[in-house]
Order: C-alpha cells, then structure tokens, then sequence
C-alpha cells in the first residue's frame, strides 16, 4: 500500500486543481452567450439616450416616430423631456410690398389659407376689416389707418377676430375663432402640438418696445405700442419658438424668452382659428 501512496497523492492534487478551475470560471459574471446580451443591450440604452438628445434636429414627419419607439426604453434624464412641436403644411406669406402696414390681415390670410379657405390678404384688407383715420378710432375695434398706408398703424385682436368671422359666415368655412388674449405664451403651445397655428402679436423683430403716439378718441386717451407687430405661431422647442413673419414673408426663429417678454408687452395677444 505504501508503494501506492505517491501515485494516490500527485491524482488527489490534480483533482484539487480542477476544481479550482471551474470555480474560477463560475465567478465570471459575463462570459459567453450572457456577455453578449449585456453588450447589446448597453448599446440600445446608448442609442435610446443620443436619440432623446437630438429630437430637436429630427425633421417633423419624425419626431412622433423617434418619441414613440424610445418612449419605453428612455432613461429619466433632462434630455429624454425636451419637447418639441411644429405644424406642418402652412406657408408664409409676406405683406409687401402691397401692405405695409399689414401684418395682422397677412397673418390672418396665412392662417385661412392653411386650412383651405382661399382668399388674399389684400381683399381682406379693401372688404373685411373695420378701419378708419389714424386717431379717430378705437384699436381695439377698428384699424388704425390703412394697411395699403406706411404711415398707418395697425390694430389689436378684437378687430382680427371679427374679420375673420365675417369671411368664415361668407365663405361657409367651417371653422371657430376664439380671442385666447391673456394666455401665457407657453399655454398656447398645446395648439402648436395639435397641428393648429396661433395669430400673436409682439413687436418687430423682437425690439424692445416703448409707448408711442396717444390719441384721444370718444374722450377716451389711447396710446400705442412700438413697433407692434402680428405673426402666426407655428413651433417651438425648450429654446426658440417658430413663427411665420408677414415682415420677411418665411418662417423666422427667435429666442422663446426674449420672444415671451415682446408677447407680454403686447397683453398676450392670441387669436385661434380652428375646425
């Protein structure tokens, strides 16, 4: 017996030593098939994230799809909230040279026109909206001046919204108009979202305004606020909001606070148009 106990203790050692071996190996956590799919899935998180980052940059017709499948795998993160919203299918249209003073009728004709109701600007402007003499009425409820005329004014909501109504009753159109004046900026943007455009006033540019010229009409005084000026709202995101700009005749992008701030200073004028 003692002749076999050499060759029993060299086997007993390389047993011991095999058994290590497989204990080693069944403390690795990711090897194989279970490396794989960690792998793989670390790379759809990191797709899931730099898509979130670039939703701004998507072109329209993509964003619902792009929200849509990383709505489920999105990591909390500020990038996986930045919101966004455009309507698609409207046209600028620019209020030169025939109005220069034009750009609430302009707004108007863009607003009616993306929702098929086909008429000009300057029609609205001979036909549809309440005006009178520069200083002998109410811009609340009438143009001040001739949008035909430089040296005209321009007018508030009210009158907007009452143009409007007479060309939907004379056209048939079927479409609402609501004066949202007082509502916050941001609060319109569901509008944006639903594919519907907002008529608001700020002022040129996005200038800082001042009170100008006061009137006295009806023994009332009224003052007016430069340079007022009418767009149509059509996007925005968590930086710049979309607006179509009678002025330029495009789509223009401003800052969405220095925009919010000219909005405000204009009462926070807002009409909609809508079926």
């Amino acid at each position: 017996m003692k002749r076999f106990l050499p060759i029993i203790l060299v086997m007993l050692s390389v047993l011991a030593v095999i058994l290590c071996g497989c204990d080693e190996q069944n403390d690795n956590p990711a090897t194989g098939e279970e490396a794989t799919v960690v792998s793989s899935q670390t790379a759809a998180n990191e797709s899931t994230v730099n898509n979130n980052n670039n939703i701004a940059d998507v072109p329209a017709t993509e964003q619902e799809h792009v929200s849509q499948s990383s709505a489920v795998e999105a990591p909390t993160s500020p990038a996986a909230k930045k919101t966004y919203g455009k309507v698609t299918g409207i046209e600028a249209i620019s209020q030169y040279p025939e109005l220069p003073t034009g750009c609430e009728v302009t707004s108007l004709a863009t607003v009616l026109n993306f929702y098929g109701v086909n008429i000009d600007k300057c029609d609205i402007a001979d036909n549809y909206l309440n005006k009178g003499d520069v200083g002998t009425v109410d811009f609340h409820v009438a143009f001040e001046g001739d949008p035909r005329d430089a040296a005209s004014f321009g007018c508030y909501s009210g009158v907007i919204v009452d143009a409007a109504n007479r060309i939907i009753s004379e056209k048939g159109a079927a479409l609402t108009v609501t004066d949202y004046t007082g509502t916050e900026l941001e609060d319109l943007f569901g509008f944006i979202s639903d594919n519907t455009p907002v008529i608001v006033w700020g002022t040129q540019d996005c200038q800082e305004g001042h009170y100008s010229v006061t009137w006295n009409v009806d023994g009332q005084e009224l003052t007016w606020f430069s340079p007022e000026h009418c767009m149509v709202l059509v996007g925005y995101d968590d930086i710049n909001v979309l607006v179509c700009d009678p002025i330029y005749g495009d789509i223009r992008k401003y800052d969405k606070t220095v925009f919010k701030n000219c909005y405000d200073s204009l009462f926070k004028q807002a009409v909609v148009i809508a079926p």
